[in-house]
C-alpha cells in the first residue's frame, strides 16, 4: 500500500472514532488522537482478568437488549415510563468498546457509551466492578487505623409484598434500620449491638418471584464492629431476629443471616459488596406478561431512590478518600483495575455485532 493510501486510511479510521466520540455523552477520553488504533481486523474480544476469566462483556450486552425488547413491550401500556431518548440509549449501551492495550496484549478499558438506566444490566455490571473497587479502598482505610476492627455480613429481610405494597415495605425497612444503626434512635434491644458497631455499607435489594408474582425486598449489610463484639457483644441468631423484628415493628419474627467475614481483609470484604440491582433474571423470564409487569414496577421503584449508603467509619473513609458516587460515578476507569505501569502500545475498537452476538474488531 502507498504511503499516501496508508494516510488516507489512517485519517478514515481517526475520523469514524471521532464521529462515535461525538455521539457518546458517558466519555469525554473516548477519542484520542494520540497513538495506534486498531480497527476493522475482525478479532473477536477476549477480554480476561488476571485470574484468566473472562469479563462477561457479550452476557450483559445481550441481557441489556432483551430488557430493551422488554421495555419496547412495557411502553405500550406506559408510554411515559422512559422517554425516547433513554430507550435509543438503552438500545446502544455498550455498543462501542475502546481498549488501550499494552505489550502483554492486556486491556484497559478507555472509552464506551453506557446508558446509566437504573435497571440496565451492563451498566448495574460496572456499577458492581466500581462498588468492589471502592470497599477495597475503604476497608483498606479502616484496617491500617484500627487492625483490631472485624467485619460482619448481614441479610435483613421482610416477608413478600404485593406491588402496590412495596414501597410502604422499604420505608419501613429503612426506618428499621435507622433504629439498629442510629444510637439517637431509642429501641432498647439495639443497645449492645450499637456499643459494638464502628460503621457500615448498606444496600436496598428488590428481586421478583415470578411463581408467587410478590417481591422481596432486603438488605445486604456489612458493619464494622469492635473486636469485643465477638466475646463480650455476640448476638446469637435467635437475638437478631427478635431486634430486627422490633426494629421494623413487625408481629413477626423476620428472618436474618448473619456471617462473620472471618479473613477480615479489604478484598475479603469487598467479595460481598455487590451492587443491588441485578435484573439479568427478569431479562430472561419466560412469563413474558409477569416480566413486562415487574419492569414496569421496578422502574418506577427505582426512580430517584438511594440504594447504597455509607455509616460510621465507612463514610469517614469514603469521605478521606473522596470517592465517587455509586451511581452517577465514571464507569470506565474502575478502582478495582489499577492502571498504574500499565504501558499502552495501541487501541483497539469493538462493536457489539448483533446478528454474531459478540463483539468484533
Amino acid at each position: 500500500m502507498s504511503n499516501s493510501n496508508q494516510k488516507t486510511q489512517k485519517v478514515g479510521l481517526v475520523m469514524s472514532v471521532f464521529i462515535l466520540a461525538k455521539n457518546n455523552l458517558d466519555n469525554k477520553n473516548f477519542y484520542d488522537e494520540n497513538g495506534i488504533l486498531e480497527t476493522g481486523t475482525g478479532e473477536i474480544l477476549s477480554d480476561p482478568r488476571k485470574n484468566g476469566k473472562e469479563r462477561p462483556w457479550k452476557m450483559h450486552k445481550v441481557n441489556s437488549l432483551k430488557l430493551y425488547e422488554l421495555y419496547k413491550k412495557a411502553l405500550v401500556s406506559d408510554e411515559n415510563l422512559l422517554t425516547e431518548s433513554r430507550m435509543k440509549s438503552l438500545e446502544e449501551c455498550g455498543n462501542n468498546l475502546l481498549f488501550s492495550v499494552n505489550d502483554k496484549n492486556e486491556k484497559r478499558l478507555k472509552g464506551a457509551n453506557f446508558c446509566r438506566i437504573r435497571t440496565c444490566p451492563m451498566c448495574n455490571w460496572r456499577k458492581s466492578l466500581k462498588l468492589f473497587g471502592q470497599m477495597s479502598k475503604i476497608t483498606d482505610i479502616i484496617i491500617k487505623q484500627d487492625k483490631s476492627t472485624r467485619f460482619i455480613f448481614a441479610t435483613f429481610t421482610v416477608k413478600n409484598c404485593n406491588a402496590d405494597k412495596l414501597s410502604q415495605t422499604i420505608d419501613m425497612m429503612n426506618m428499621g434500620f435507622k433504629r439498629l444503626t442510629n444510637k439517637t434512635k431509642g429501641v432498647k434491644t439495639t443497645e449492645k449491638f450499637k456499643n459494638n458497631m464502628l460503621g457500615y455499607m448498606r444496600a436496598i435489594e428488590v428481586t421478583y418471584n415470578q411463581q408467587e408474582d410478590t417481591y422481596h425486598p432486603h438488605i445486604h449489610c456489612i458493619f464494622a464492629v469492635k473486636a469485643q463484639y465477638f466475646t463480650k457483644g455476640y448476638i446469637k441468631k435467635s437475638e437478631w431476629q427478635q431486634i430486627w423484628g422490633d426494629c421494623c415493628k413487625t408481629e413477626y419474627e423476620p428472618i436474618v443471616h448473619i456471617q462473620n467475614i472471618k479473613n477480615s481483609t479489604s478484598k475479603a470484604v469487598a467479595e460481598v459488596a455487590k451492587y443491588p440491582v441485578k435484573m439479568d433474571e427478569l431479562a430472561n423470564y419466560n412469563n413474558e406478561k409477569k416480566a413486562i409487569r415487574a419492569l414496569t414496577i421496578l422502574t418506577k421503584f427505582l426512580h430517584k431512590r438511594r440504594l447504597i449508603t455509607f455509616g460510621g467509619n465507612f463514610a469517614e473513609a469514603r469521605k478521606l478518600l473522596n470517592l465517587e458516587d455509586i451511581d452517577t460515578g465514571d464507569l470506565i476507569n474502575l478502582e478495582d483495575e489499577p492502571n498504574e505501569n500499565f504501558q499502552e502500545i495501541k487501541k483497539v475498537l469493538f462493536k457489539f455485532q448483533v446478528k454474531v452476538g459478540c463483539y468484533i474488531c
